[in-house]
């Protein structure tokens, strides 16, 4: 029996990993990979960092993989355990089987790998569409988080308009012109950006994306969910994002989830996490760091 693929064509497969693999080559920190089986396929994790320390898990920007995290992985992986988690459905290297046609399916397919990495509670970050996944994990399983980080997430406002017809334009005519196109909007202008943009032109023109899971957009949070966020969050917004208001939807996420933190990453839009990583990071870290609220005597759930 032949074994399974997420790819439309052996050729195809070949392609993108290979430009996966070459995306691989910039990680700066010693890594494992780990491949998970489960109900909605096999998941692909990248892990870094001392396998004691605090776990951090990460859940990137939409398509963008696992290997999107190469600028922040040094930083997050020096006193943390940290796993980067290709999401199901997308392009990378999880296998979906069963299709991901959901929030309430994502929630299902993250508890079952932190229990298949016997992860009790972790520090969760999400990127992007990466953070609506993560926004509404801790909605649906608080007890499985110590902290929550958003980074540039969707889900605290509508996208504009030009976002929808910029990206239905990506979707259906994937070329490296459209996916140039959308992604220099989003910010990503620098040629340093270019690995990452191939990488994800040969996912959108091979990888055999679940119909269900195309379908899922990031809609927009109910107000009485953001209220009943029951974890310490941080959200960070490039101060120039495009694809919301990001003053609008960091008062939103202020006004209404109980224990938050906040702010505008300046001289960035949604590359944020790559362009000011530095920035980013030392935030991250700082927030992360659990001595400094028994210092100040902050309770944390």
């Amino acid at each position: 029996m032949p074994p399974r693929t997420a790819f439309r064509t052996p050729a195809g497969a070949t392609r993108y990993l290979a430009a996966y693999d070459a995306a691989m080559k910039s990680w700066p920190v010693s890594y494992e990979e780990i491949d998970i089986p489960g109900r909605f396929g096999t998941t692909h994790v990248i892990a870094s960092g001392p396998e004691a320390a605090p776990p951090i898990v990460l859940l990137h920007g939409y398509m963008a993989t696992a290997t999107m995290w190469s600028s922040n992985i040094a930083a997050l992986s020096k006193e943390h355990r940290v796993y980067a988690v290709d999401v199901m459905g997308q392009p990378g290297r999880s296998i979906p089987d069963e299709p991901i046609g959901s929030a309430a399916d994502f929630v299902s397919w993250l508890t079952a790998i932190l229990d298949a990495l016997q992860l009790d509670r972790v520090f969760l970050i999400g990127m992007s569409f990466g953070g609506w996944v993560a926004l509404n994990y801790a909605i649906a399983a608080p007890h499985r988080l110590r902290k929550l980080v958003l980074l540039s997430p969707g889900g605290l406002l509508p996208m504009v308009s030009q976002f929808t017809i910029r990206g239905m334009l990506m979707m259906f005519l994937p070329t490296r012109l459209t996916v140039n196109r959308f992604f220099r909007w989003l910010g990503f202008a620098d040629r340093a950006y270019a690995n990452m943009l191939e990488l994800i032109y040969l996912g959108l023109k091979h990888f055999r994306m679940p119909i269900e899971t195309a379908h899922i957009e990031p809609t927009v949070v109910p107000d009485d969910d953001l209220r009943a966020v029951a974890v310490p969050t941080l959200v960070l917004i490039g101060d120039q994002e495009v694809i919301s208001d990001p003053a609008r939807a960091l008062e939103r996420a202020r006004r209404l989830i109980p224990e938050f933190e906040g702010e505008l990453v300046p001289r960035s839009s949604h590359e944020m996490c790559v362009s000011q990583h530095r920035i980013v990071g030392a935030r991250i870290l700082a927030f992360l760091d659990e001595s400094r609220d028994a210092v100040s005597g902050r309770i944390v759930a």
